[in-house]
């Protein structure tokens, strides 16, 4: 307990003197595994008392000595910013002051009603760094007997000292087994909301300390939660209210605070209330009135389910397919293959073919179509392919010239050089795979996401799978499957069309004997999960001896507003490596960007 921790550190301070020392902590020194040398515990100790902190584990507290013979102001440079406690064992507390006119004017100008006043406080003076000011106090209690007093001082600047330790949530003692909580982050706003009309069934309650700068990672240990002792020691009333609302204030440490509690309580009957702009409740009260906190309790929300959606999580999207109908893909830049397929964000295709058949090349054409289009930029992670090798490549789609020389034509100039150039640094990105480029998913994926982020990608081509290091703990079917799991997942979150190229397992015998054989994606090396995990998949065709036109083969459309499975034919260059549409229509696309 928080009585039991100042205990132990009382025997630290016995012979110490005024000052500031540093001390192994006596609560999380055994258990450290690293520095146990480290000192982490501060104490500081001044004619008022003594204040701790541990500044690995969190613990906290302090003592006074005495509060009416104050010899010496506090360090103004040891701000530790926490509570002072008395830590004497708990048998109820006198209180001697019960009317101070300054405290009780601040309260009515922060609109807490009289009755509130007169039940939930305590109106007196407190020494705060050496002088006595106005102050209110908000009793702890256990049923009529005052267990601690946290104290807030009223003027300029906003103090808080402890009497005796405040272990429990604030007005706990009046919770009714079966009624809802309204947990807030501070006495203040509790007494704010219990200014209101509330239902009888709602007990309002404000956690004793304050809330965390962020939500901490790691396994929760109630023997070693110090800080949310609080919800352990309240268990059996948080177990029978059937519903938990938040009201934290609206700011990072109050939605830490929240998350925090809700690790520890679950989010099953979790709710929230929402006060807009507001900070916090007593903020909300004096700019709006009671109407209006009653109003927003009643708009409670539940918790999110994380990945759960109900219908009003999606109903303005499903309003919009109302009014716009399906999502709509972009056009390939081959009107003929547009009849098949499109190319929609957020989706991955799959692409295979036999070596040679050119189904890099179509898809490299396919991303030069929509930068012009519709300004795709894309980023490549081609290992097969160096970026110079590549970057020449992409210059003959867009210029529809060799890059290099050949008999049949002529190959482009220096200034078509310079043209393409523009154009594919304005739209073209490179992996760099053979200079500590990424090689397993994760990298290429992490690498992918900062080309989205800085320069704007929507289009990421993966070429081929097999150089991609894969998980060998795990069996080849379920390290593919978990693989494209997370690039169907990338391509999801960031809004972008992902084209993953990949080999089938092996010549057949048939193509070895000329006939004519299309693969699909249960023919790829490894599994069948690049046909159940592809939204489209693509398979390009070409005859080993070009005496038929090339092919594009559709097998597989998820969504059959994108297209649907069939075959078309394309016209291929192979001086340029660029693609039409084949027949007397092939020149029908404008190239020039």
């Amino acid at each position: 307990m928080q009585l039991e921790s100042a205990m132990r550190i009382r025997s630290l301070v016995v012979g110490l003197g005024h000052g500031q020392h540093k001390k192994r902590c006596p609560e999380c020194q055994d258990s450290r595994s690293k520095n146990k040398r480290d000192k982490p515990l501060s104490i500081k100790i001044d004619g008022v008392g003594v204040q701790y902190r541990c500044h690995h584990c969190g613990s906290e507290g302090g003592w006074v000595q005495d509060y009416s013979s104050v010899i010496e102001k506090p360090d103004p440079d040891f701000d530790l910013n926490f509570d002072i406690p008395d830590t004497a064992p708990s048998q109820g507390i006198s209180v001697e002051e019960t009317h101070n006119e300054d405290a009780l004017k601040y309260l009515r100008s922060r609109q807490i009603s009289e009755e509130v006043i007169k039940n939930y406080t305590i109106l007196g003076t407190r020494y705060f760094h050496g002088e006595k000011v106005p102050a209110i106090g908000f009793p702890y209690r256990d049923g009529d007997i005052i267990n601690a007093v946290k104290w807030r001082s009223v003027g300029k600047s906003k103090s808080f000292s402890q009497e005796n330790v405040c272990e429990d949530f604030y007005n706990l003692n009046e919770y009714v087994e079966g009624n809802d909580i309204l947990i807030c982050e501070g006495e203040l706003d509790a007494q704010s909301w219990m200014t209101c009309d509330l239902p009888e069934n709602l007990t309002v309650l404000s956690i004793p300390n304050g809330a965390p700068p962020s939500v901490r990672n790691g396994k929760i240990d109630p023997a070693e939660d110090n800080k949310f002792r609080y919800i352990w020691r309240a268990e059996k009333q948080l177990n029978s209210a059937p519903r938990i609302i938040f009201n934290t204030d609206n700011d990072g440490p109050g939605r830490a605070l929240q998350n925090e509690i809700i690790r520890r309580i679950g989010s099953d009957k979790a709710w929230i209330v929402s006060l807009g702009d507001h900070k916090d409740a007593n903020e909300a009260l004096c700019a709006e009135g009671t109407r209006y906190l009653e109003n927003q309790l009643d708009k409670a929300t539940m918790m999110p389910i994380i990945g759960v959606d109900t219908v009003d999580d999606v109903w303005d999207s499903v309003i919009d397919l109302y009014d716009n109908g399906h999502i709509k893909g972009a056009s390939t830049g081959f009107s003929s293959l547009d009849e098949y397929i499109q190319i929609p964000l957020g989706m991955l295709t799959v692409v295979t073919g036999f070596p040679a058949s050119g189904k890099s090349d179509l898809i490299d054409q396919i991303c030069v179509n929509l930068a012009k289009s519709h300004n795709w930029k894309t980023i490549f992670c081609s290992f097969e392919k160096p970026a110079n090798y590549h970057i020449a490549q992409l210059s003959q789609k867009i210029i529809d010239r060799p890059f290099f020389p050949d008999r049949s034509t002529s190959r482009m100039s220096t200034e078509e050089v310079d043209y393409a150039r523009g154009i594919i640094r304005d739209n073209f990105m490179f992996m760099n795979n053979r200079s500590g480029g990424p090689s397993d998913i994760d990298g290429i994926l992490a690498k992918a996401s900062e080309c989205v982020m800085r320069r704007g990608c929507r289009i990421l081509v993966i070429d081929p799978y097999n150089y991609i290091q894969t998980n060998k703990n795990l069996k080849e079917t379920d390290a593919i499957s978990t693989m494209l799991t997370k690039v169907q997942q990338w391509s999801k979150n960031h809004d972008a069309h992902t084209f993953f190229i990949a080999h089938p397992a092996k010549l057949s015998n048939e193509r070895r004997s000329g006939k004519k054989v299309v693969v699909t994606g249960m023919d790829i090396s490894g599994s069948h999960t690049w046909f159940s995990k592809a939204d489209i998949g693509l398979t390009v065709w070409r005859h080993p001896a070009d005496e038929e036109p090339p092919e594009a083969h559709v097998w597989k459309v998820r969504w059959g507003w994108l297209g649907k499975n069939g075959a078309c034919p394309l016209h291929y260059d192979k001086v340029t490596g660029r693609w039409h549409n084949f027949g007397p229509a092939f020149d029908d696309y404008d190239w020039d960007f």
